[in-house]
Order: C-alpha cells, then sequence, then structure tokens
C-alpha cells in the first residue's frame, strides 16, 4: 500500500522535533506561543513591525532548530536602536497606546533572541502575558479573546514546562497542568468581573496615539469611499425590534447629513454644531405608531449616532450625551470608542425642515464655481421646465429620477475613476456608471443648479434578519448614500435616486451586491449566500452578539440589576469594593486548601519505592528515604541474606524492581499510554513482591 506523501512529510517533521534537545524544543513551542499571541496585533499595527517581528522570530527558530549560538549583544542592541528610530519617525512619539505596543512585540522577538537563562525565560513570560492583556487595547471582540484563552493557555503550558525537572515531560503534561490553573482560576475571575466596580470608560477609551483603524462611515463623503464599504462584511450594528419591523425598504439609518460641497469632498454644515439642542427640532412633525428598537453599536471613532427616520426622541446612551442636530441628526460630545447600547423609538412617517425659505437654506443651495459645467447646464434647463410648467423642486426632482430610470444608468462597485472638477459631468453625460454616492451627488447638483435647495445624508439601509437570535444585523456593506431636496410647505423630503436606477438594491437589504459582483458574490468555499456558508455566518453572529450584550455591555447599570437580584439594593462604590475583596479572599482561601490538599499528597513514585524498601527492612536491608533506588539495589547480596527470609528469586527480583524504579523515575517512555501501562504493570509488581 503506497504512503500518502503529506503523511510522511509530517511523521519526518514529527519525530525531527522530538530528537531535538529539550531546550530547542521549549524553545520552539514558546516562540509558536509568541506568535499567536501578536497575530492579532498585526493588523493594528504598521507593517514594519510585523515585518521585523516575524524577522525575529524566524531567525530564532532557525538557531533552535540548528542548535546555533545567539547572536551577541551588540547585534540586539543595534535592532532596539533601529526599532526606536523607526517608531518616532512613524508615530513621532514612543509613548502611546500604538506606538508602546509596536515596540512591546519588538522587544518580546528580541528578548526570544536574549534567552540564555532561567531568568530571560522569566522575563519573556512577563512580557508575553504583557501582550496579551494590550491586544485588548485594540479589540475585544469575541474572535480576539479565543485567540487570547489559547494564548494563555500556551504561555501558562511553557511556564509550567520551565519549571519541570530536567529530563523530557512530556508537552501534553505541562498542557493539562496549565488548564487546570486556568480552570481553577475561572470562578474567582467571573465573579470579580460580576461585582468589581465598574469604571465610568473602560480602558481602550483611554487617550491614543493615533487615530484607531476602525472601518465604517465617516463625516465626510467622496465618490467611491461607500463603494469601499460595500466590500465590508463586517457587522455596523445589531438591532433588535419591540414589536413589528418595518419593510426593508424603509429602513433607513440616518447618519452625517452632508450640505458642503468643496473640491469634490462632501462636508458637514459646521453651524449646525452650534445648533446642538437635547429636544428634538421644533419643525418636526411625526404621524403614525412610532417602532421601538435596541441598537447594539460597534465602536465607530464617530460621533453620530444612527437611528431610524425619524426619532422620537434623543436615545440615551450610557456615559455620552445625545445631542439633536437641526438636520435631524444625532450626535454626541465624544467619539463613540466602545460597545454603545441604546433604546430608541422612531416614526417612518414624518416631515421636517422649514416651511418658508430661510438663509439658513443658503448652504444648501452653494455649488463651487467652475465645477461640472454640463449638469449645472441641466438643472438650469429643468429649472426653466418646471418654470414654464408651473411647477417647482417636485417636477425638477422627478424629471430627474425618471432620467435615471430610463436612460442606460448603471449600478456598480467598479465604476473607476472620476474626475475632480468634471466628475459629476462624466458621471451624467458619459460613463453612466457608479455606486450609491455618484447618484445622490449627481442629484443634488442638478438640483442646487436648478436653484434648488439639496444635500446629501449618508447611513445605512435595510439590513438582514438573523434567525438564530431574532436580530437584525447591519452590516458596513449595506452603508448607503440618499439625499434630501427642500420644497415649500412641506419642507426636506427624501429622494434615493438609487431606487430609481436598481430597485432591488433596496429589497436586497442585507445582500448589497452579493449577486451583482464577483467580489461579493463568491467566496472561499463557494457562493457566500448559499445555505450552509449563511447558517455558519448566522450562529457566529450570534454568539458575537452573546458575547457584547454579557460581557463588553456590562457596564454599572446592568450590574446595579444583576445585584438587585441577589439581594443588595443599590449598593455604593464602597460596598462594591468589599463584595470584590471579600471574592478575592474567599478565592485565595480556596486556592490555600487545594494548595494543602497537593502537599499531602504523595508522588506515587514515592509511595512505590516507599513500599519496597518498607519491605526490605523487614529482613533486614535499611535506607534512608533519600536513598537511590541503585544505591539500596547494591545492599542486596543474596550470598550474605538468610535463604529462609529473603530467598535469592527474590532478592533477584527486589533488585529488578529498583532498577525499573530508577529507569521509571529518570527516563520514563516518551509515549503516553506506553507510560501509563508499564507503570501499572510496575506498580503491581511492587505490591505482589514478597
Amino acid at each position: 500500500m503506497q504512503s500518502n506523501p503529506s503523511q510522511t512529510l509530517l511523521a519526518r517533521w514529527t519525530h525531527r522535533i522530538n530528537a531535538l534537545p529539550r531546550d530547542a524544543r521549549d524553545t520552539l513551542f514558546l516562540l509558536g506561543v509568541s506568535l499567536l499571541l501578536m497575530l492579532p496585533l498585526f493588523v493594528h499595527l504598521p507593517w514594519w513591525t510585523s515585518a521585523l517581528v516575524l524577522g525575529l522570530l524566524a531567525w530564532r527558530a532557525a538557531l533552535a532548530w540548528r542548535s546555533a549560538p545567539l547572536p551577541g549583544r551588540g547585534v540586539l542592541v543595534l535592532i532596539l536602536l533601529f526599532s526606536v528610530v523607526i517608531t518616532l519617525w512613524d508615530f513621532h512619539t514612543v509613548l502611546g497606546r500604538d506606538a508602546g505596543v509596536a515596540l512591546l512585540c519588538v522587544l518580546l522577538g528580541l528578548k526570544t533572541l536574549e534567552m540564555r537563562s532561567r531568568r530571560d525565560a522569566h522575563v519573556l513570560f512577563f512580557l508575553g502575558f504583557f501582550t496579551i492583556a494590550a491586544n485588548f487595547l485594540f479589540s475585544q471582540s469575541l474572535g480576539t479573546a479565543l485567540v487570547m484563552v489559547l494564548a494563555t493557555w500556551g504561555m501558562l503550558a511553557a511556564l509550567v514546562n520551565a519549571n519541570l525537572p530536567a529530563g523530557r515531560p512530556p508537552l501534553r503534561q505541562s498542557l493539562l497542568t496549565a488548564l487546570k490553573m486556568m480552570a481553577l482560576g475561572a470562578p474567582a475571575m467571573v465573579v470579580l468581573f460580576m461585582v468589581f466596580p465598574r469604571l465610568s470608560a473602560p480602558l481602550w477609551a483611554l487617550p491614543q496615539s493615533g487615530a484607531q483603524a476602525i472601518t465604517g462611515l465617516s463625516a465626510s463623503m467622496s465618490p467611491g469611499q461607500i463603494a469601499e464599504l460595500a466590500r465590508d462584511d463586517s457587522v455596523a450594528f445589531r438591532v433588535v425590534f419591540h414589536g413589528p419591523r418595518p419593510p426593508d425598504r424603509e429602513l433607513y439609518w440616518r447618519g452625517p447629513v452632508l450640505s458642503v460641497f468643496d473640491n469634490g469632498v462632501w462636508l458637514p454644515d459646521p453651524r449646525q454644531r452650534d445648533r446642538a439642542t437635547l429636544s428634538p427640532p421644533a419643525d418636526l412633525h411625526l404621524s403614525g405608531p412610532p417602532v421601538r428598537y435596541t441598537v447594539t453599536l460597534q465602536p465607530t471613532q464617530q460621533t453620530f449616532v444612527f437611528a431610524l427616520d425619524a426619532p422620537v426622541a434623543a436615545p440615551e446612551i450610557e456615559g455620552y450625551r445625545v445631542q439633536w442636530l437641526p438636520d435631524l441628526q444625532l450626535v454626541t460630545g465624544r467619539p463613540l470608542d466602545h460597545l454603545s447600547r441604546y433604546t430608541a423609538e422612531s416614526s417612518p412617517q414624518f416631515r421636517y425642515g422649514p416651511t418658508q425659505f430661510s438663509p439658513a437654506l443658503r448652504a444648501d443651495e452653494a455649488l463651487p464655481a467652475g465645477f461640472d459645467p454640463r449638469s449645472v447646464a441641466l438643472g438650469r434647463q429643468l429649472a426653466a421646465q418646471a418654470k414654464a410648467a408651473r411647477q417647482g423642486g417636485a417636477f425638477v426632482a422627478q424629471a430627474l429620477l425618471q432620467m435615471f430610470r430610463t436612460q442606460p444608468f448603471r449600478y456598480t462597485l467598479n465604476p473607476g475613476t472620476y474626475g475632480l472638477r468634471d466628475g459629476v459631468d462624466q458621471f451624467l453625460f458619459d460613463r453612466r456608471a457608479g455606486f450609491c454616492e455618484h447618484y445622490a451627488q449627481a442629484f443634488v447638483v442638478v438640483m442646487r443648479a436648478a436653484g434648488i435647495p439639496a444635500r446629501i445624508v449618508t447611513g445605512y439601509q435595510g439590513g438582514r434578519f438573523n434567525p438564530v437570535d431574532g436580530t437584525w444585523v447591519v452590516r458596513q456593506s449595506d452603508a448607503h448614500a440618499w439625499a434630501e431636496y427642500w420644497l415649500p410647505e412641506r419642507g426636506w423630503v427624501r429622494a434615493d435616486p438609487t431606487a430609481a436606477v436598481d430597485p432591488a438594491r433596496i429589497d436586497r437589504s442585507g445582500a448589497t451586491l452579493a449577486s451583482r459582483e464577483p467580489l461579493l458574490g463568491v467566496a472561499a468555499l463557494g457562493p457566500r449566500d448559499t445555505a450552509l456558508l449563511l447558517q455558519l455566518r448566522n450562529q457566529w453572529d450570534a454568539l458575537n452578539n452573546t458575547w457584547n450584550q454579557w460581557v463588553l455591555h456590562y457596564g454599572s447599570q446592568r450590574q446595579l440589576d444583576l445585584l438587585n437580584k441577589l439581594g443588595l439594593h443599590q449598593p455604593d462604590m464602597a460596598t462594591l469594593a468589599a463584595l470584590a475583596i471579600a471574592t478575592l479572599l474567599v478565592a485565595t482561601a480556596i486556592g490555600g486548601a487545594f494548595l494543602a490538599l497537593e502537599r499531602r499528597r504523595h508522588d506515587p513514585w514515592t509511595q512505590t519505592y516507599a513500599l519496597l524498601r518498607g519491605k526490605l527492612e523487614q529482613v533486614g536491608i535499611d535506607s534512608e528515604p533519600s536513598t537511590p533506588p541503585r544505591t539500596l539495589a547494591g545492599r542486596i547480596d543474596p550470598a550474605r541474606l538468610d535463604a529462609d527470609s529473603l530467598p535469592p528469586q527474590s532478592a533477584q527480583a527486589a533488585i529488578a524492581l529498583l532498577l525499573q524504579l530508577e529507569r521509571w523515575r529518570y527516563a520514563p517512555p516518551v509515549d503516553a499510554r506506553q507510560r501509563k501501562t508499564q507503570w501499572a504493570t510496575l506498580r503491581q509488581a511492587v505490591r505482589r513482591w514478597r
């Protein structure tokens, strides 16, 4: 039978690793654990940090594999100085989260090349555990937590292995011991998490040395920006509806409102922030029953809060103050830098905005001079037609939407690059291919050219229902841009040119371009929306949602609710601190009791050797507990012993048992199953010896 080449190669590598000296084998395991705990950080750190750390780890692995000497300290000092210089060049500081973690990873990699003694190994363990904690400064997701649990297990196993006696202790023994340690500490960790006083802001909300790399909508928009988000399948926020859910085509999650057009970039009107209030705008009029829902928003590092058009009241977010802007946008005073959960109500039927023209609308009419002359001419032409027909802005808007609907425009993720000064002209008259922001921008430019106030609204449209946990999941790929234009007596009116070009886009919420774009329609294992992949994604989303609700969003209010259920009504900070200290004392007492029990338990080998020594003492062969088995075997002389008390055959058997005990103590079998079988046989033989 022909062997599998991959199995042969694996067996060859396994044999080679087992043949390595113990220090080389332990070093390779420690390098693997170090790589595991730094992998999530590579996504957030500069490329040079990842390349340098990977190079250092690979260098150390090659030295261990060949049992070659470590480099001199001069080389390591030069690498360290280079790392400090390039960190200063990249971050302009060596302090702060990003620069500090980058240097921490480099130091960990350098320390592996300096590991000559037990002290060096313990410093490396310290750096490893510190790096595990540093991962949570960037991400607290369930995936990061699972990877860090594995890394903690591996680092504990390496620490246990470093403190085992000489010889070749099996790695499985160290892993089991580390797992036992984690299991013993888990109950105390859970209780402390539940009762320890909650901070007003999480640790990762401290000032950073640079902007956190979080994808999502920004406070500005340029053509192509939202198309990039459409390729991102990560979750933006999750929603639980408390009652019937509106139709998918009505799920417009309002975000930044953009009124200023500056060199091809759309920006919010800075005057809106100066008019922020805690109460809804006076010109907002709601009708129909409201929709109540709870949003769990991922960190955005932005100040805008997403809500369905139009919110009834500003939601309450723990640690933030939510305000209204006159353009119906909800904002906070500082960036949303950690998971936020809030309950809101919205009315899908609403009207808002001034009913008479005011100077405040001038910003929504302005166009930069000299930009897109053909589009400006189209707007003026439509305005003339509306005037001739004695119509107003609604006529111009419907004419534009009809043009998008009937002429050969295409909705695509890859429209190419448009010019800065004539990008709208190229889109409307030449190429006619674009994503939602291209259509929204063209609509607003033509409306403004016709003398009608108009602006762009960005946010998300639609979502997808997860049947596993009953949540409505809105992803970055659901990012959308639409338009609003102003009419007398009606105020601001929503217009979505994308719905005119591709109505299925609105009906296809939650799967934006899965059936239209090859990049999104096909994943590594086949079509992304096949039943199996969709079910796996729903299961993972449900797990992430559970993690978010019960771990990341476990704040002071949820802690108080839990303690109230346990009988502690309105505990103050002192009570919570006392409860946490009591938990620590109880955990310490339980740990001490386990240690006491472990000390009272004897080593099975020591017990078996003591049993054989006791039997030999009965025939006059004295020994001490510290007497080695080989020395005791040398004291057994069958020629000098009384054959009645110790026959020669029994004496030879005792010598053989002592030598087997010695061999077992210092050179046990490597295979775990074989070791267990041989030990049971040896122990039984000692018990039966007479």
